[in-house]
């Protein structure tokens, strides 16, 4: 048999807000803390940190206090509860665990790019059954610079052994969807974390990940854009 001349393809999935719900868990982890060290948080300063480093969102939030910290120490307190959390909590979205299964069968390379810890990337595989799917997993230990700068995205491609051109990304933040533009990747956004009008510099906007065959569509070079 010939070999095929169809190039190697790559989806490289962000892991909170696209293949879990993990912002409640992220918040609950942070109150928790707060709770212990007498720190209140409003709801608009929770959702100014989604798609941020924890590190640089305690920075926000002191710096609007006044107030100087350790970073590093709450992004480590928070980090230790937040294990437990979401280990008995993980909450796919609807349509991720088809989606990966759909890609992985049709051979298209697999990779999770996340700001998170890589355990954090590892436990949610786990519970969901889909470890043997993704040959990379890059957590925030495995880079220098995390997103919004391309770092995480060229580096997993790399990994797979796949050109940035031929690597789609699904993300749920501008942060994120900067980071994959600016690695020479296509994004497809999907608003499950902010409102689309956040997401428009993505290459399609999907209401759901639900819509397993029009994403693998897009990923098998479909092209176009869709609102």
């Amino acid at each position: 048999m010939a070999p095929s001349l169809e190039p190697q393809l790559g989806v490289i999935f962000d892991l909170d807000g696209v293949m879990v719900d993990s912002e409640p868990l992220h918040v609950e982890a942070w109150q928790a803390l707060f709770a212990r060290e007498g720190l209140e948080v409003t709801h608009e300063e929770y959702h100014h940190g989604i798609g941020m480093l924890d590190a640089d969102w305690i920075d926000y939030l002191f710096g609007r206090r006044g107030r100087s910290t350790d970073a590093t120490w709450w992004q480590n307190e928070k980090r230790q509860i937040y294990r437990g959390v979401l280990a008995a909590a993980v909450r796919p979205f609807p349509g991720v665990v088809a989606l990966v299964r759909r890609l992985h069968e049709a051979g298209v390379a697999l990779g999770v790019a996340s700001n998170s810890w890589r355990e954090n990337i590892e436990t949610v595989l786990h519970a969901t059954a889909l470890t043997h799917c993704f040959g990379v997993l890059t957590g925030k230990e495995d880079v220098t610079r995390p997103k919004p700068h391309p770092e995480p995205y060229l580096t997993t491609a790399a990994k797979l052994g796949v050109p940035p051109r031929h690597c789609t990304v699904i993300e749920d933040s501008d942060l994120g969807i900067q980071a994959a533009k600016a690695a020479g990747m296509r994004c497809i956004a999907v608003p499950n974390s902010l409102p689309p009008e956040r997401l428009a510099q993505a290459d399609w906007i999907v209401d759901s990940l639900d819509r397993t065959e029009a994403v693998c569509k897009r990923v098998m070079g479909a092209g176009g854009r869709e609102g």
